[in-house]
């Protein structure tokens, strides 16, 4: 089965010869994966692992950095801030697990006036080139081709600092309001811009905008209903025009709001961070399962760090059968695989799902 197939046919909820499977990872463990497997650069990793999709992207026209949190950094000060197209400012982190960006400046914080974002120096969807899409995607054509969107409310948080916003959504919203749809406009602009540039080629596009935390949500139901769940739904439509699903990501306990997601036409949910409140694959298999596929769920928190090989097999196995039942299901972490994961235990993930050996 193509992997292109393979996919389609899990996200209509039917039976497939092998659960499809997807690949997210830090930096560092795709290296020590290919040291592993003694692969040759021009040897694709993805491929070795028998990943069913594929991402295409356009290319930012400006000068940029190599070190970025998501969006491209334009700009480093001389104090080590690292500046993207929002002008919201991160610092690069260097742990004793991984290297991260830490978010360290919010340059709207002391926003008053809406009035004054007009002066604001917003992104724009022309700061892009999008002329090698459909190269891109016609090349990765045997794959589910998958292009990708931030969220209103992380970058809108990030424009405003996290109390602040906050604090605008409850007491000011006009104030959130209107930097939420300065946003969404770019967000817009930009995957409309992908879509026409893929011709028909691409097959879904991600909506990553993280709302959960380990304990639930990090804003009320209502207040998600009330503020992002329209503007979720218009970038859904539009998205719906060219014929593509969409993946909604978001981490943590979402659980108040998956009927909502699937109401507004969400496709496949991701990464299923199962150790989050409420995300028990169980119950979500059973609550919402023949309505919604499922991306992720292999825990990345307690699992993958800790365990044994044998038990993250047998975990993997657990979870094809619980989220996989009748199709619905794409494997991978329940977020990206960090550094503090034994190879060993990544490996385990992908040789249960192929039912082969890889080393």
């Amino acid at each position: 089965m193509l992997p292109k197939e393979r996919v389609r046919l899990a996200i209509a909820r039917q039976e497939t010869d092998r659960v499809p499977v997807d690949y997210q990872a830090r930096a560092e463990v795709t290296a020590r994966l290919r040291q592993r497997f003694g692969l040759s650069p021009e040897t694709s990793l993805e491929e070795y692992l028998g990943v069913d999709l594929r991402g295409v992207r356009p290319i930012c026209r400006a000068e940029v950095n190599t070190l970025r949190y998501a969006d491209p950094t334009v700009e480093v000060t001389p104090q080590g801030i690292y500046r993207d197209i929002w002008g919201v400012g991160f610092r690069a982190n260097q742990t004793a697990v991984g290297f991260y960006m830490d978010l360290a400046e919010n340059p709207l914080r002391d926003l008053s006036d809406p009035a004054a974002l007009a002066d604001y120096p917003w992104p724009t969807a022309d700061m892009w080139d999008y002329s090698t899409i459909v190269a891109q995607a016609r090349e990765q054509s045997r794959y589910w081709v998958v292009a990708h969107s931030r969220g209103i409310f992380e970058i809108s948080w990030f424009l405003r600092g996290f109390d602040a916003f906050m604090l605008d959504l409850a007491v000011f919203p006009e104030r959130a309001n209107a930097v939420m749809d300065r946003v969404q406009a770019y967000l817009m602009a930009r995957t409309r811009h992908i879509l026409e540039a893929g011709r028909g080629l691409i097959d879904m596009i991600e909506y990553n905008d993280d709302v959960g935390s380990q304990k639930g949500m990090l804003l009320s139901p209502t207040m998600w209903r009330a503020y992002l769940k329209p503007r979720v739904a218009a970038f859904i439509e539009m998205c719906r025009a060219y014929q593509v699903k969409v993946r909604y990501h978001s981490c943590g306990g979402i659980r108040p709001i998956i009927p909502d997601l699937i109401e507004i036409g969400v496709d496949v949910l991701n990464p299923v961070q199962t150790l989050a409140a409420g995300m028990e694959p169980v119950g979500l298999k059973r609550d919402f399962g023949d309505r919604l596929t499922f991306n992720g769920g292999v825990d990345t928190q307690e699992l993958l760090p800790h365990a044994s090989a044998e038990v993250v097999r047998a975990e993997t196995r657990r979870l094809i059968e619980v989220f996989g039942h009748n199709g619905g299901y794409i494997l991978a972490p329940a977020h990206v695989f960090q550094a503090d994961v034994p190879i060993d235990n990544v490996i385990a993930v992908y040789e249960t799902a192929l039912g082969e050996r890889l080393v």
